[in-house]
């Protein structure tokens, strides 16, 4: 369905195979599509297949014009109890680490099902013990998406090919819907893509509403350099992707590690990238972050890559690395 991406979390070599590719910060907590993770943790009682309390009607958004975040239109009207079905299902099955029901109410097509990612020998992350999902409101922007309207969304071109895509989809239809966290403290609205499969209603896809500043600069923070090379070598701002013109840096990570932490994740702050490298030894999977490089999505129009070390045993995290990108030079 998508272009073999670059992501070679557990491997020394960009020749890896599909199975070890991921990127995005969806994809990380392999197959829990990061975009719900921030709803997941803090369960709601009014979403037993009915709308929610605070959507609006047709009438109270023409006289409200009510807007999303990213200035779009949106129709507050009801969802249909079926698109709020099968967002609560997945959403109650991600944080119970339900991996059967997530790939069950997951279209065939989306490329973040977390049993696919999990059968690859990925590690899934749920709720970290937190069985509850939070409450949460539901919007309806449209239930006669297109393909288009999909394509919009954040990292939807790095996965989707527009012309496979569309003819996968003749014949079926979509909606688009906003979820927001009733406590915006909680994470952050996310657009939902479901549609039809088989006659059933599927969960295709979904992205944070696009919340870039128009001078991504005056979101910076100070640079943190790691000078000692503890975890990071360099960072790659003018790598070449040969699976995708997505605009991608590569983080390369130190073959000899200077800190007590097992996992290391990296995010574009400005694109809304994240992805992870971590330590595993089991009977089903090996691997280790030192050496491996990262191929993270950045917003060519100026970024920030921070890199935090994360020792999961102590719960403890701290960031090590913070570089900027701007489109005049390759790095301040």
């Amino acid at each position: 369905m998508s272009p073999e991406h670059d992501l070679s979390l557990q491997s020394r070599s960009d020749e890896c195979p599909n199975s070890t590719r991921l990127s995005r910060r969806s994809a990380l907590r392999v197959g829990l599509v990061v975009s719900v993770v921030p709803l997941a943790g803090c369960t709601s009682e009014e979403m037993n297949g009915t709308s929610p309390n605070n959507t609006t009607t047709n009438d109270e958004q023409n006289e409200d014009g009510n807007q999303s975040n990213d200035g779009e239109e949106v129709n507050k009207i009801d969802p249909d109890e079926t698109f709020v079905a099968v967002i609560e299902t997945y959403l109650q099955a991600a944080v119970e680490g339900d991996l059967d029901t997530m790939s069950e109410v997951s279209h065939s097509l989306n490329p973040l099902d977390p049993a696919a990612w999990v059968e690859g020998g990925w590690e899934f992350r749920g709720s970290d013990g937190d069985e509850n999902v939070g409450e949460y409101n539901i919007e309806l922007r449209t239930e006669n998406g297109t393909v288009a309207d999909l394509l919009e969304l954040e990292g939807a071109k790095f996965w989707f090919e527009r012309d496979e895509l569309t003819a996968e989809l003749d014949g079926e239809d979509i909606a688009v819907l906003e979820v927001h966290p009733e406590d915006p403290t909680e994470g952050e609205a996310n657009v939902w893509v479901l549609a039809t499969e088989d006659g059933e209603w599927k969960y295709l896809f979904s992205a944070p509403i696009d919340d870039t500043p128009d001078d991504p600069e005056e979101a910076f923070e100070e640079p943190i350099e790691d000078e000692n090379s503890d975890v990071v070598e360099e960072i790659d701002w003018e790598y070449d992707s040969p699976t995708s013109d997505v605009p991608q840096a590569a983080v390369v990570l130190t073959d000899e590690r200077g800190v007590d932490a097992g996992r290391i994740r990296a995010e574009s702050t400005i694109a809304g990238a994240s992805t992870e490298a971590y330590d595993r030894d089991d009977e089903d999977f090996t691997a280790t972050w030192t050496g491996v490089t990262l191929y993270i999505q950045f917003n060519p129009d100026g970024d920030q890559i921070v890199v935090t070390a994360i020792n999961e045993e102590d719960d403890k995290e701290w960031i090590i690395h913070r570089e900027h990108y701007v489109p005049s030079e390759d790095s301040d």
